[in-house]
């Protein structure tokens, strides 16, 4: 019985595969009949009439098309006036996706074209699109051929990244690449201007590898909020990976006065990490700390270390 059941099976799969065999020749017999099929005359009179309608509606988008190869011959030239024409109006409504779209397609065909690379970085600073605008900038570094920018024009756009996002990575290799120096934010000059936090100077830290980049944000953050405990850590930290004792003494001198008694055990292992730096006659001055804030002020104003107005003797938070 279960030999006339499996004959029935294997009798079914084939009469389907014959099924399926001969609806695919029926279909590949129908595909010619209907591409080699005579055009009606009543369609070759609405396609005639539809002609203007459709060339017109291709005109539009012939302006932005990239040229058409066919034979070696250039069918379409593309104008980068249209293209400018077209940004600025996108800019003006103050579509900077759409601007920046059309133009970076042009640029990345065309990097020599001055005029299409400033109104393209000009979008990315509209949108505050600053990883965009740092890539466009280092591929014009990097590409042969690219338009032959000064130092000056360099210096500016890098400078105008920097002003929006100063921690940026790409913008800080390529200020070092074209000769410029890396810009440091100063701590009283700029203290008025953009409070920096803690929290915005330890993400700066992490995209930036620089250390006198590192301190310089740390010191300012630390000028505005001197009691948060992981600024000391981390401009220990750069100072102590640096060797440079002079530096790490000063943040320890700032730490002690942060944390006061309150610290101890973080105070005696950041000065063990200092000990081991080198030699210093200023290890065992802080190792017999007694807690009195006016010895480490007195300490502090001997080797013209600024000390944070903010700075109490209450203890941080940790």
């Amino acid at each position: 019985m279960q030999g006339v059941m499996l004959l029935l099976e294997i009798v079914v799969v084939l009469l389907l595969l014959a099924e399926v065999f001969v609806r695919l020749r029926a279909r590949r017999r129908r595909i010619p009949n209907k591409s080699s099929a005579p055009v009606p005359s009543s369609a070759r009179s609405a396609a005639a009439a539809n002609a203007p309608q459709i060339r017109s509606e291709l005109s539009g988008v012939e302006a932005v098309a990239p040229s058409v190869t066919t034979g070696g011959a250039e069918q379409q030239a593309l104008s980068i006036d249209d293209l400018l024409n077209e940004a600025v109006i996108y800019m003006e409504y103050g579509h900077y996706a759409q601007a920046a779209t059309v133009l970076r397609w042009y640029v990345d065909l065309n990097p020599h074209e001055t005029k299409a690379i400033n109104r393209l970085l000009d979008a990315y600073l509209a949108m505050a699109d600053i990883d965009n605008y740092a890539e466009l900038l280092e591929g014009l570094g990097e590409k042969p051929g690219a338009a032959p920018m000064n130092e000056a024009w360099w210096k500016e756009r890098v400078d105008t990244g920097l002003a929006q996002d100063p921690g940026n990575l790409e913008l800080l290799v390529l200020a070092e690449k074209v000769g410029m120096a890396v810009p440091i934010p100063q701590t009283q000059a700029q203290a008025s201007e953009t409070a920096m936090t803690a929290e915005m100077a330890l993400a700066l830290v992490s995209r930036n590898p620089d250390p006198a980049y590192g301190m310089a944000v740390l010191q300012r953050a630390i000028a505005h909020e001197p009691q948060r405990l992981p600024l000391y850590a981390e401009l220990l930290r750069i100072t102590h990976q640096q060797r440079r004792i002079e530096d790490y003494l000063n943040a320890l001198i700032l730490l002690f006065l942060a944390v006061r008694t309150g610290g101890k055990t973080l105070r005696e292992r950041m000065l063990r990490a200092g000990i081991d730096l080198g030699p210093h006659p200023l290890w065992s001055v802080l190792a017999q700390w007694n807690g009195d804030p006016e010895t480490l002020r007195q300490l502090a104003q001997s080797r013209h270390l600024e000390i944070p107005a903010g700075l109490s003797g209450a203890t941080t938070d940790r």
